[in-house]
């Protein structure tokens, strides 16, 4: 049964409970602060205001850690003395998993306005009887499933770190949150995701938030040891490359991403070789911005990225991987990077991979694909001279004679 639950922050910068706004010259105290949300729903902000002088309007500031847009809403404030908002998500969404940071501003009889200090609260999603388990500066959240279940997840989760942390150097000097949602469905419905059947995971590297959809079963400890490991990879790479994460190549983050796993697709290996076989591999010049939108080419670039850094590790070195990493942070463009990381063109890593590691033979796949062209071509040409060859000579016909 879901729980509505209630979070209440009280801030004390005052001897007996209260704060001082930063304006020396306002006269507002604001105590008894308090934030109460459903996630998805609604927040409802509460705070006990006393002052020398009448206030004649309350304005509310709400922003998401790491979200440059600020929500603005008037508030309500009663004979009593208390200040209200009640937010509704529709008309302002807030930014799942992050600190909500809120503040108040008074305007005052005389004209004048003052801020409040700012006040926050965490946004988790509390549709859910979330169970925790806890290991330092590692956290993994789930409520479907035993304790069996939440044990396998954090296994995997430390697992996964101490594998990354052979790719990377990196360390867990900050927290990270896995929170497991027993279905997709239920993933998808907290990030907004709409219908998106084939999204199975996420991370907000910079909130150090990881969610996975992983339901309880004979399958479970597969699905752990591939969606955990994936997403905390995301969350590690991000802190090695800083808040320039987003200027890496989609093929290179989710290839890191793939390589972290602990039980990787077996599928991967069957779709490479299709592609292979069938001339369809997609070219890594058009995976740096993103991958497809259909579920079947964007598995194939999945198991395309994971394939090829594998390869780049073991031709290149850990420390090859993370050179191309810092020249990606430090700015280069897709094809830039892997000439300053790793000394070569991106077309030319790339044709040494297909035929190291899948063995593609670009000469005779070539001709194959234009084996069709030369059928046509030789209809084409054989045609107009076909009758010569075809004219039979009367009996009664005369020989010409040789002059």
């Amino acid at each position: 049964m879901q729980k509505r639950a209630r979070l209440f922050l009280f801030v004390l910068l005052a001897a007996f409970g209260a704060f001082i706004p930063a304006s020396a010259q306002a006269s507002v105290l604001v105590e008894q602060v308090s934030a109460d949300y459903y996630f998805g729903e609604y927040v409802t902000l509460r705070g006990k205001v006393t002052t020398s002088q009448p206030i004649t309007d309350v304005l509310v500031f709400l922003r998401s850690s790491g979200d440059a847009n600020t929500l603005v809403e008037r508030a309500s404030l009663d004979a009593d003395g208390f200040v209200h908002l009640r937010h509704a998500i529709q008309d302002g969404a807030l930014r799942p998993f992050a600190d909500v940071n809120f503040w108040f501003r008074f305007t005052l009889a005389d004209g004048s306005t003052t801020d409040s200090p700012e006040f926050f609260f965490r946004y988790l999603d509390n549709r859910f009887p979330w169970q925790t388990n806890t290991e330092p500066n590692l956290r993994v959240h789930w409520y479907a499933g035993d304790a069996t279940f939440g044990q396998d997840a954090l296994d995997a989760a430390r697992s996964a770190i101490e594998r990354v942390g052979k790719l990377l150097p990196v360390t867990l000097n900050a927290p990270i949150d896995v929170f497991v949602y027993a279905s997709s469905a239920d993933l998808q419905t907290a990030l907004e995701m709409g219908s998106q059947a084939w999204v199975a995971g996420h991370a907000s590297p910079d909130l150090g938030v990881a969610l996975v959809s992983i339901a309880p079963g004979s399958e479970q400890v597969l699905a752990i040891e591939r969606q955990i490991p994936h997403e905390l990879a995301h969350i590690l790479t991000y802190r090695l490359a800083g808040e320039r994460y987003s200027l890496l190549p989609v093929w290179l983050k989710e290839g890191i991403a793939s390589v972290a796993e602990l039980s990787p697709s077996p599928d991967y290996a069957v779709s490479l070789d299709l592609a292979t076989q069938n001339g369809r591999l997609i070219s890594f010049s058009t995976l740096c911005d993103s991958f497809p939108l259909d579920a079947s080419s964007r598995f194939l670039a999945y198991a395309q990225s994971a394939s090829f850094t594998r390869y780049i590790v073991d031709e290149y070195g850990i420390s090859g991987l993370n050179r191309l990493v810092l020249a990606y942070a430090d700015g280069l463009s897709c094809a830039q990077g892997v000439q300053q990381g790793l000394g070569l063109p991106l077309e030319q890593l790339e044709r040494t991979w297909r035929a190291n590691r899948l063995g593609e033979n670009r000469l005779g796949l070539a001709l194959q694909n234009l084996a069709g062209y030369f059928f046509v071509f030789a209809i084409l040409l054989v045609l107009p001279i076909a009758p010569a060859f075809l004219v039979k000579k009367t009996p009664n016909e005369p020989s010409t004679p040789v002059k």
